[in-house]
């Protein structure tokens, strides 16, 4: 059976893992509120580049597809497909999966969202139900996803009480009688972090808040910047924050 681009039924069996992740990764064509990405993992630059053809050509829909040149660190490639994000987008993405079953002889495809690690199969119903079609759905599923993982790196025990409103957490530690509020610089992975901070502040005040913050938030590698933001770090991941109105 002869598919898209000179590839037949079957080409990229065993290569290509039956589970992408979409959202994980930033768009090379534009704002991810515009764009949708889907990541795939494959065995080998050659079928990288098998994919990558098949999708970019193959497809008026794709608006750009790109595998890695150099492998990951677990030897293997990723190819980023790329999708204007708007009504009906699942359906393309559907089509699109039906004919890379017949390429890879995979009967079902899994799908993960953006940074979680819960996978859906990628049937069409589940494809409608978890992504977001348009810009606005995917700012209002981003902003959610992100106050859940924020409040999980702070409180994975629900032992605060924690609100995330405008970039502004409002934080109430059991028994305490007030909230701490901060301003939400950045949260993501520490080097990056720690690598865009500009200086640490040593002095004895810098020192004592930071003891303070420890005690009031628990286990947390906490520094302060000369501009007064506050990193906190925990199993490589890091949170930015400043006092606010305190």
């Amino acid at each position: 059976m002869q598919l898209k681009e000179g590839l037949k039924a079957g080409d990229l069996e065993g290569v290509v893992s039956k589970r992408f992740s979409v959202d994980q990764f930033k768009s090379k064509m534009g704002d991810d509120r515009n764009i949708m990405v889907l990541t795939f993992t494959v065995d080998g630059l050659a079928p990288a580049k098998d994919l990558e053809r098949f999708a970019e050509t193959g497809y008026t829909q794709v608006l750009d597809a790109d595998a890695t040149p150099g492998t990951m660190a677990d030897g293997k490639h990723k190819v980023f497909i790329e999708f204007a994000r708007q009504e009906g987008v699942d359906k393309h993405v559907f089509a699109f999966l039906e004919d890379l079953k017949k390429l890879t002889n995979i009967e079902i495809f899994e799908f993960t969202y953006h940074k979680r690690t819960v996978p859906f199969e990628a049937s069409a119903k589940n494809l409608a139900d978890v992504l977001p079609l348009t810009p606005e759905a995917y700012t209002q599923k981003i902003g959610k996803l992100r106050i859940g993982e924020v409040k999980d790196f702070f409180d994975r025990y629900e032992m605060m009480e924690f609100k995330l409103d405008n970039n502004i957490i409002s934080v109430k530690k059991e028994g305490s009688q007030d909230f701490l509020k901060f301003e939400l610089h950045a949260f993501g992975p520490t080097q990056p972090l720690l690598q865009e901070s500009k200086a640490f502040a040593i002095d004895m005040d810098s020192m004592a808040e930071c003891t303070f913050l420890t005690k009031y938030f628990g286990p947390y590698h906490i520094t302060k910047t000369t501009e007064g933001k506050f990193i906190f770090s925990k199993n490589n991941e890091s949170v930015v924050l400043s006092k606010y109105k305190w």
